[in-house]
């Protein structure tokens, strides 16, 4: 870490005590200063027994691993914090930042692992964030614990992939919109996933900054399991949405197969009550992953000849590829726009009937450049209500509890 202070303001983190927990005297005094730079109450301790002994467990906290232990070591240490006390954070300063000990840390529970050579204003934005989670009472885990033994569990949860083969069509502002309603009318998880990996935006429409990303779920490989897959997922305040984020390096796109989406897709499934996917505008192989996963694929077109003529190669390609066409609904956007064409001319051209007809408004490019889901912003606009009406039809009642709506 550098000597110099951050440059960036850091979110200040009143009311939340930090502790640093460092054997080394030299390491915890450099660390302890730094945290001062973000406020609160900040101790130093040199070792994990001697903060328990001290420290408040009713007050909310964030406790900053230094490096000079052993990061195995670090991490079952954590494992016992997080079990111990459930509502306290935790970040990880290390040496040699690995996938290994990164994939251990979240597994663990840890909210971010920074390594040494980072910027000041890495470390201190980290444990701000863990402090922000920790203010608000953020459970261990975000997710219901696992389900019982199979014989007694409930249903899985439900997967819905928004497609189309043609780019400009508004599928992500749908798939946002749809997942925000969904996760307004259950008391369950649901999760958003980015699977355009190469162009996927999802984060940036929803103003959230990507500190874990799809990418390191498949890094993990067969070892992802849903702890690791939880502390990855960003949470949209407003509606409670999960998301879990595009890399946000498009090479890193290449490094992520077809199993790895569907892996995800398999832990979410036991732990959510829905998973949207935001699919990218092709038939690559992270796409048929998605579509051979839903319960329900979403083909969007919009009013437009070109548009309705992707959309029909799209839906012959699914035929093609034996996607049952049970799971398919055909969703055309923009279905007001005065251009020549209908809805029925639509209907004649993709030779499937519409199930859900979304009209075009000013209101969602307004939404799209604040940052704030229609659903949201201008829950009374046409747009929202054909959303929620969509929403409403894909829900069933056997897999989750509904919440109430408000009016």
């Amino acid at each position: 870490m550098t000597a110099d202070p951050p440059k960036a303001k850091v979110p200040k983190t009143d009311q939340v005590a930090i502790s640093v927990v460092d054997s080394d005297e030299v390491v915890r005094f450099v660390l302890t200063e730094r945290m001062l730079e973000i406020g609160g109450n900040v101790t130093g301790y040199e070792s994990l027994a001697s903060f328990s002994d001290d420290a408040d467990p009713e007050r909310p906290g964030v406790v900053v691993f230094g490096p000079t232990d052993k990061p195995d070591e670090v991490i079952s240490q954590v494992s016992g914090l997080i079990g111990f006390r459930p509502g306290c954070g935790a970040v990880m300063v290390v040496y040699e930042l690995t996938a290994e000990v990164l994939q251990g840390a979240l597994r663990a529970g840890v909210d971010d692992v920074v390594a040494v050579t980072a910027d000041d204003s890495e470390l201190l934005e980290s444990v701000s964030r863990a402090a922000a989670r920790v203010k608000v009472r953020r459970p261990a885990t975000i997710v219901p614990p696992p389900p019982p033994p199979a014989a007694a569990a409930g249903p899985k949860g439900r997967v819905i992939s928004v497609f189309c083969s043609k780019g400009g069509t508004g599928k992500s502002v749908v798939a946002i919109n749809l997942a925000v309603a969904l996760a307004k009318r259950t008391i369950q998880p649901v999760v958003l996933i980015d699977a355009d990996l190469q162009f996927g935006d999802v984060a940036l429409m929803l103003q959230l900054a990507p500190v874990h990303t799809i990418a390191e779920a498949a890094q993990a490989g067969e070892r992802l399991d849903g702890t690791m897959l939880e502390n990855l997922l960003l949470r949209h305040e407003p509606s409670g949405l999960l998301v879990l984020a595009a890399p946000t390096e498009p090479s890193s796109a290449d490094q992520i197969g077809r199993a790895d989406l569907a892996r995800v897709i398999n832990v979410l499934k036991e732990r959510c009550a829905y998973i949207v996917v935001d699919t990218s505008a092709n038939f690559a192989e992270i796409t048929l992953a998605a579509l051979e996963a839903a319960d329900d694929i979403l083909v969007l077109a919009g009013l437009d000849v070109m548009s309705l003529k992707s959309a029909r190669v799209g839906l012959q390609t699914m035929r093609a590829l034996d996607i049952p066409f049970s799971s398919v609904k055909f969703v055309l956007n923009r279905a007001n726009t005065r251009v020549g064409l209908s809805e029925a001319d639509a209907e004649r051209a993709v030779q499937m009937k519409v199930d859900a007809a979304l009209p075009s408004d000013i209101l969602v490019a307004e939404s799209v450049n604040r940052g704030v889901p229609v659903v949201i912003s201008s829950p009374r606009s046409k747009f929202a209500k054909s959303i929620d009406e969509l929403a409403s039809g894909l829900m069933v009642s056997a897999p989750v509890v509904q919440a109430q709506q408000t009016t």
